[in-house]
């Protein structure tokens, strides 16, 4: 939430310049206010954003223009909008109890839906024959009317003992071609009301999922059954509203939801998008057109469009309270879409609607999706590299250009593509068929190298026998091992295999040194830092520009030193019999299997696609718990400690660890305030005593 404020703001202030400049020269040109009408704004009064490489909100060409602003309906809080196969604008006009039809290629109002129950009319849908069904909050029914306005039913609250402690409020419904009825109840957490065509209870279609917080989470762990039944009840969020596509498919928008506030359902419920949707947590509406586009409105005035995978097309809108500016809202309840592409919207608390027309650059786009998907990759491949000469970083190209590579058996231009694009799963799925080729063009030399390494090496073992030859290169490594600094070094990597007596040899001071410990501790780090930034694309998720290196040496150093510092302190007071030159040196030795993961890992993630990261996780794993292991056990044998003691005196050692940094924090705080009040009193002396 912190984080769309902020993002919120920033474009606000983009906004600013641009919105003071509009209204100043409307204010000069017209004299005075006019009243209202239909107008038509010839440029955007919003940018328009993408998604680029990282993840990150980044400017990209106008994908629609203001087209009408319609102000002279008379409508009050209006809550819903549909537009039907016709091109007929259904609005729900909430406080005029009323629905409005409006004739989109007339300009005009062509009727007006007027009954005497309607109370709060919030939603309102419209069947292929014309059938036409309203949500009524206050008076706890859907209306059901033919098309030329003769109510048919009224369904109120089902009779089914399953629903009997569900309030029946609908605020929103959805109706398949079957008749069965989707609706959205105001205060309803079961999930999505079902009613077959005679107002039948069915069950709930789908429900989200209730999320817990850290400190729930806890509480469930700690808290007995009585004590969790005194809390205030853990429900899932409440859908805000629901649209069945030409193809019966559901979607539903669910507010206070980022990831999942937009789903696309199954006929189980489940929902379809495989990878995260990334969308507000504000969703108001959802609107999907006959291409499977997905349009999507948020209370913050934005309006979000998707491909059918769920991947970020565009962005575009803006909230504004106190100016009249096209294509700006003060309340963004509803969209809709019509046959041309044209997208329709109503300012909620301002009564107008609003339209917008896609330029040149969105139909492109929309085309080129629409080719891909149709199995048409040549074409697509074409038309993608139309928008890529408009914008040669658009990643919506680059993914295009590589998913028509991808089909097309070009799996090195595809992997290209791709990586511009940052898409690592579609890149993976390319790097796969390479490595494949590869490999089966090598798997000959390679199992020949082996067989000859194999071959060598027996003959090796057996002429040893006798003649010895073996002899040279244990005199070369007895020369290393003579060498005192190359013998520190050394020395950890026989720490693994034999802990204990290794460990006692540093315990009687015969093994290990100072020298070889600090230069394990640079390997460490090395390896760290190359772990951090230096892995394959597939599995480099983070870029090294977006990293505080700075903060990841000193964290890394300034960890280090205090553990070491926070042992040898909580140990001489534990009476551990380690010196501080001890205890300096077990981490150290205790390294190398971690280090050998981490190198391992940078190595393998150049070769490995996604479907094979198990295998560096486990790595990783059995490096740590290793060299976890190893330090537990080398402190074990330097302090001359039992088990629990050992076990004490780390958790002890943590403990200290924690307190020392906050303390470390606590004074650095008071040194920058200290700091800021010197540099104060400093000017107001200057300003005012010299």
């Amino acid at each position: 939430m912190k984080k769309e404020n902020r993002i919120m703001r920033i474009r606000r202030n983009l906004l600013a310049v641009r919105i003071a400049a509009m209204a100043m020269i409307s204010l000069i040109l017209t004299g005075c206010l006019l009243p209202p009408i239909t107008v038509s704004a010839s440029q955007a009064t919003s940018y328009t954003y993408t998604l680029n490489e990282k993840g990150h909100y980044v400017r990209t060409q106008d994908a629609y223009l203001p087209d009408k602003t319609i102000t002279d309906l008379g409508l009050m809080k209006p809550e819903d909008i549909y537009i039907d196969g016709n091109d007929m604008l259904y609005i729900a006009d909430t406080q005029n109890k009323r629905i409005v039809k409006y004739n989109i290629q007339e300009g005009k109002i062509s009727d007006i839906l007027s009954f005497k129950e309607f109370t709060t009319p919030k939603g309102v849908f419209v069947t292929e024959n014309g059938d036409i069904y309203v949500a009524d909050v206050g008076a706890k029914k859907v209306f059901h009317f033919d098309k030329n306005f003769n109510l048919i039913e009224s369904i109120g609250r089902p009779e089914a003992p399953s629903f009997s402690d569900t309030p029946f409020e609908p605020s929103k419904i959805a109706v398949d071609k079957s008749g069965n009825m989707y609706i959205i109840g105001e205060g309803v957490y079961n999930g999505v009301i079902q009613l077959s065509i005679a107002g039948e209870f069915l069950g709930y279609f789908t429900v989200n999922k209730t999320k817990l917080t850290f400190m729930q989470a806890m509480q469930n762990a700690i808290f007995t059954r009585a004590q969790l039944e005194n809390l205030i009840p853990r429900v899932p969020t409440t859908f805000s509203n629901i649209f069945l596509d030409n193809k019966g498919i559901v979607y539903t928008t669910t507010i206070g939801s980022n990831n999942d506030g937009l789903k696309k359902h199954n006929t189980a419920g489940g929902n379809m998008f495989k990878d995260p949707v990334w969308s507000y947590d504000s969703l108001t509406d959802v609107f999907v057109d006959n291409q499977g586009i997905i349009y999507t409105s948020n209370s913050y005035g934005y309006i979000d469009v998707y491909s059918s995978s769920g991947e970020l097309i565009f962005e575009f809108g803006s909230f504004i309270s106190d100016l009249d500016i096209s294509g700006l809202y003060t309340s963004l309840p509803s969209i809709a879409v019509d046959r041309e592409g044209d997208i329709w919207t109503i300012d909620g608390d301002k009564g107008y609607v609003q339209s917008f027309k896609p330029t040149d650059y969105a139909k492109m786009v929309y085309n080129s999706i629409g080719l891909y998907e149709k199995g048409l990759y040549k074409e697509a491949l074409d038309k993608w590299n139309e928008v890529l000469k408009l914008n040669e970083m658009s990643v919506l190209a680059h993914n295009g250009v590589g998913k028509a590579y991808l089909h097309a058996g070009q799996y090195k231009d595809a992997m290209e593509h791709f990586k511009v694009a940052g898409n690592r799963k579609y890149y993976s799925e390319a790097f796969w068929e390479v490595r494949n080729t590869w490999i089966q063009e090598r798997l000959k030399y390679f199992v020949g190298v082996i067989f000859t390494l194999w071959l060598i090496s027996f003959i090796v073992k057996n002429i040893d026998k006798k003649k010895r030859v073996r002899e040279i290169r244990r005199n070369f490594w007895s020369k290393i091992s003579s060498n005192h600094y190359l013998r520190g070094i050394l020395y950890g990597f026989r720490v693994p295999r034999h802990p204990l007596d290794r460990y006692y040899d540093i315990r009687v001071k015969r093994g290990g040194s100072v020298f070889g410990a600090t230069i394990l501790y640079l390997l460490m780090f090395i390896s760290f830092m190359a772990y951090q930034t230096k892995k394959g694309f597939v599995y480099q998720f983070k870029a090294v520009e977006d990293m505080d290196i700075n903060a990841i040496v000193i964290g890394f150093f300034f960890l280090l030193f205090l553990f070491i510092v926070s042992n040898y302190l909580v140990t001489s007071i534990k009476e551990g019999d380690g010196s501080f030159k001890q205890v300096y040196m077990i981490p150290a030795y205790s390294m190398i299997p971690v280090i050998t993961s981490m190198v391992s890992i940078t190595a393998l993630s150049y070769f490995l696609t996604t479907n094979e990261a198990f295998i560096l996780t486990i790595i990783l794993y059995i490096g740590v718990v290793w060299s976890i292991i190893l330090i537990f056990i080398g402190f074990l044998t330097v302090h001359d400690y039992t088990f629990r003691e050992n076990v004490m005196s780390l958790i002890l050692t943590f403990i200290f660890m924690i307190i020392a940094a906050i303390m470390l924090l606590i004074i650095i705080i008071m040194w920058e305030r200290l700091w800021q009040f010197l540099l104060t009193l400093g000017k107001e002396i200057t300003q005012n005593v010299l």
